[in-house]
């Protein structure tokens, strides 16, 4: 798989990033952030739209965390 990423902006953990296959440039969110967004949406608006993409999101970051050998940077019971 040949991507390339170009960095446009970085605001502390949240990066702008262009993909060389895409038109539009997109958001890197480091995996800990998404973790603690979640978090915090499970509490404020549980069983809400944006708790079930979160949900999502996270499961297919540990997926992908997983298949490609790399621990998670938070624990995961």
């Amino acid at each position: 798989m040949d991507i390339e990423l170009q960095e446009l902006a970085n605001r502390g953990n949240i990066r702008l990033v262009r993909d060389s296959n895409r038109k539009f440039p997109g958001l890197l969110v480091q995996g800990d952030t998404l973790k603690s967004l979640l978090e915090t949406v499970e509490e404020d608006c549980p069983g809400s739209l944006a708790h079930e993409t979160l949900v999502e999101w996270v499961d297919l970051y540990e997926s992908m965390m997983r298949e490609a050998g790399i621990d998670l940077p938070y624990y995961r019971p």
